[in-house]
């Protein structure tokens, strides 16, 4: 492997700065799926102001999402200081300003989609494109995170090798993530009350509501069989890496809870915990999985020494 001399590496501030960032990026996501499973999207009917005010008056759906706005406020401050730093310490470093600034310009793009989600009254296109840049979000400054700990050169072994694999899997838990959305805000959420099938233990469904609950359900085991499949190849690679034991460790576990929460979210009608729940750890997987990709990504590489000046 080609180890760059010349590079500048960034300091803690840059690295802390980002961890918060992609920390931040996923409890708002988290907390986006409250107001979507509370009905409180249209807590605040206007946009950029609530109710016509900074602050808006004392309401349960309006708290709710004028929280999820503060929370993006403070993802879109946290983004922008993040530009500001790379520019003035780290411009040479090509990679990470690039990726920095399409991070900014996403999240600029992210306010401006969720301003007009709501003047359109939560349009259930519109919902699912907005989770799923939030999450694309989340895997860009991931990345973000990986570049400043570990260089801009990717390992070429494990990832080159099995790479079809490893894209086919983050693609299917991205389309997973897409289609729960959509089979909520298209209301397909209550289409099926049994589970594995959909109704009465029968596979025959007639109507569009049970198609795309069933879709996505479909979505799932496919998604599930890649990850699958991706963890066995970390079994087989991961030559006592702790860290890649274990991500591979929490997103076997995630899986077997997603299936389990799913099941349990249909077979007693929809509890909003369970949704909520449900989500969360559809978010956690997305986040494993980018991780491990890039955990083998970089897998041939010697991390680098975070937090000391450059010496050239």
């Amino acid at each position: 492997m080609k180890i760059d001399l010349n590079r500048k590496i960034p300091g803690p501030q840059l690295r802390n700065l980002a961890f918060v960032t992609v920390i931040s990026i996923f409890f708002l996501i988290v907390l986006g799926g409250i107001v979507r499973v509370t009905e409180s999207g249209l807590g605040c009917p206007d946009w950029p102001l609530c109710h016509g005010e900074i602050i808006p008056p004392y309401k349960f759906e309006t708290l709710i999402e004028y929280s999820h706005r503060v929370a993006a406020s403070l993802v879109a401050i946290l983004v922008f200081a993040m530009l500001v730093l790379v520019w003035i310490k780290y411009r040479c470093e090509r990679l990470l300003l690039c990726l920095v600034l399409t991070g900014f310009i996403l999240v600029v793009a992210q306010a401006g989609l969720g301003g007009i989600t709501v003047l359109t009254e939560l349009a259930g296109n519109l919902v699912t494109i907005h989770l799923g840049l939030a999450q694309v979000l989340l895997a860009l400054f991931t990345l973000v995170l990986f570049v400043i700990i570990y260089g801009p050169n990717f390992g070429a072994g494990v990832f080159n090798k099995h790479k079809w694999l490893l894209m086919a899997t983050m693609a299917g838990v991205f389309a997973l993530l897409l289609s729960g959305s959509y089979t909520t805000t298209t209301g397909a959420s209550g289409a099926c009350d049994q589970w594995p099938f959909c109704q009465s233990g029968s596979l025959l469904i007639n109507s569009k509501l049970p198609v795309v609950h069933m879709i996505h359900r479909i979505i799932a085991l496919v998604a599930g069989v890649l990850i699958a499949a991706s963890l066995q190849l970390v079994w087989k690679t991961r030559k006592g890496d702790s860290k890649l034991c274990l991500v591979g460790v929490m997103l076997g576990f995630a899986l077997i809870m997603q299936i389990v929460v799913g099941a349990a979210t249909v077979l007693l009608n929809l509890p909003g915990e369970l949704k909520i729940l449900h989500l969360v750890i559809a978010t956690l997987m997305w986040w494993l999985t980018v991780i491990m990709l890039l955990l083998l990504s970089f897998y041939d590489q010697n991390p680098r020494i975070i937090g000391k000046p450059d010496t050239r």
